[in-house]
């Protein structure tokens, strides 16, 4: 089985788009875990490009939503209920990054799992041989990994043509589809200043969700017996205090199933 990972950014849904045109191979599949955290531009993107594969017999696109990263967090908890943030935060005790859970929890495992509900197994069923296409590009290729996930091989169709994030976007103009935005949850601390400041300027709704997640991760460290406090910007300084730079963006997940 062929399974596109799609996270509905540039290169992800240019390899969909492809692949249901056979421009590439045919993949058998698509799956869009939603952490309920998206830009409202990218559930636009979602509802879009339901449209478009209706319309052209593209591959099965299936949306798994069972686990929302932005309730958990409000809650403070993680997928499996622990009271933890499992972000990236940045620590005003360490002065660094906490390690990365999001993207394991609730992009990796949610695809796995709807995965082996498309294979029919049951619990502890052995996974048959299977495809995991991601949406790397030339220009990302550092970002490609073996996967260490028994029968599943990670696959670079991007790679394997040679094609760039350029060469996607030129895409979207070929078959008339609007170019999505980088997917990325909206209060990924990975955000450049640039985004955080948009984000702020134009989506006041969107602002507060951010500034309530900000808010709420402050004490999770303590809450488990911990130093420090949490933050969402590298400064740890609470993010509507912030006086943002033009700073670049930071390095983006690197499991490549964000951001892309």
């Amino acid at each position: 089985m062929k399974v596109i990972s799609l996270g509905m950014g540039v290169q992800s849904t240019a390899m969909y788009m492809m692949s249901s045109k056979n421009i590439i191979e045919r993949a058998d599949h698509a799956v869009f875990a939603d952490p309920g955290a998206e830009s409202p531009e990218t559930y636009e993107i979602v509802e879009l490009l339901i449209k478009w594969q209706k319309e052209n017999d593209g591959i099965p696109i299936h949306i798994v939503d069972e686990y929302n990263l932005l309730q958990d967090l409000l809650n403070k908890k993680n997928s499996t209920g622990q009271r933890f943030s499992g972000i990236p935060a940045f620590s005003n005790y360490t002065g660094g990054m906490l390690r990365r859970q999001c993207t394991a929890e609730y992009k990796i495992k949610p695809v796995m799992k709807k995965i082996r509900d498309l294979h029919g197994l049951k619990k502890y069923q052995r996974m048959p041989k299977t495809q995991v296409w991601l949406g790397i590009s030339m220009d990302e290729i550092q970002r490609m990994k073996i996967s260490q996930l028994p029968n599943v091989e990670y696959y670079y169709p991007l790679i394997e043509e040679r094609l760039s994030r350029y060469d996607c976007l030129k895409l979207f103009d070929d078959f008339d589809f609007p170019k999505p935005p980088k997917s990325a949850c909206v209060f990924c601390p990975y955000y450049s200043d640039k985004g955080w400041k948009q984000i702020k300027d134009n989506d006041k709704k969107t602002w507060k969700v951010i500034n309530d997640v900000d808010k709420s991760i402050r004490n999770s460290l303590i809450e488990r017996g911990l130093k420090g406090e949490l933050f969402l910007h590298r400064s740890t300084t609470p993010l509507d205090k912030v006086q943002f730079a033009d700073q670049q963006e930071l390095f983006m997940c690197e499991e490549g199933f964000c951001g892309l």
